[in-house]
């Protein structure tokens, strides 16, 4: 729509396509072509169903239609859909695996707590006692 922002742009990896290298952004990717590399996206990352991605990844979001293999750091949700295959070692604030979906590796969850002065270490004060 003419004269509106969308902070939601989302770039297209196409089934033809091959990417091997870098891939750094601000947006959103789908993928349905193959990349290999590294990929660092402060947006989503989908990867459909004829996609194939072998990165150390590092996303918003992730949402696995087709093969992914590496590590994988989502900020917030890391979800395979039932046609998804992960393999590998994953980090994300909250999972969600279809029945169907293929999950081998390892994942742990991210924590969202913020550290307090009292979970801060510091020093204990002195006593003023004699």
């Amino acid at each position: 729509m003419a004269g509106e922002t969308n902070a939601t742009v989302t770039s297209i990896l196409g089934r033809s396509l091959a990417i091997e290298g870098e891939v750094n952004g601000e947006e959103s990717l789908h993928v349905d072509g193959r990349l290999k590399g590294s990929l660092r996206l402060n947006g989503d990352l989908v990867v459909g169903p004829s996609g194939t991605v072998e990165a150390e990844i590092e996303v918003r979001d992730i949402f696995i239609l087709g093969t992914v293999t590496g590590k994988v750091t989502a900020r917030r949700r890391f979800e395979v859909q039932p046609s998804g295959r992960f393999q590998g070692e994953a980090a994300a604030g909250a999972y969600e695996i279809h029945p169907g979906a293929i999950f081998e590796g390892i994942s742990r969850m991210l924590s969202s707590k913020k550290p307090t002065e009292k979970d801060a270490s510091s020093p204990p004060k002195p006593s003023n006692r004699p």
